[in-house]
């Protein structure tokens, strides 16, 4: 996948997202990918290794069987893709650990989150993920306590 520019890099990326290809998006990132969720920063929690991302992505899409995501906006640099999206989905499924801890049982309810990913990509693979997500929106919309 070295050719590949780093604006396909991420738009298949997306479309794995999409599909709920959890296979295809491990594809596409490096062996040291780090998935770095900004909300974590008050945590001073290390990121999430590869494994815990590819976990993440399960654990989200279980919850939602049916959803949406729709990328809304792409900015593309050599080594840089930043995409701005819309998730959208009902929840239907327990939401475990990595996300939640303790887990969030099925709600029934329908969200729709914003948020961007700035992806860091060489060598035809994502390094590194930084998400920036709606998660007051998220947790409001859940029901979730905090």
């Amino acid at each position: 996948m070295a050719n590949l520019t780093a604006l396909e890099v991420a738009s298949r990326y997306s479309a794995a997202i999409s599909d709920g290809d959890n296979d295809q998006m491990t594809s596409l990132r490096s062996a040291d990918f780090v998935m770095d969720f900004v909300h974590t920063d008050a945590e001073a929690a290390d990121p999430p290794s590869a494994e815990t991302a590819r976990t993440f992505w399960t654990t989200w899409l279980s919850a939602f069987p049916e959803y949406d995501w729709h990328v809304t906006r792409t900015v593309a640099a050599d080594e840089v893709v930043v995409t701005q999206w819309v998730f959208s989905g009902t929840h239907e499924a327990t939401i475990e650990q990595p996300i939640f801890d303790p887990p969030l049982e099925a709600t029934g309810r329908t969200i729709s989150i914003r948020g961007v990913s700035f992806y860091d990509i060489k060598d035809g693979l994502i390094e590194r993920e930084t998400l920036y997500i709606d998660l007051a929106t998220l947790i409001v919309e859940l029901g979730a306590e905090l």
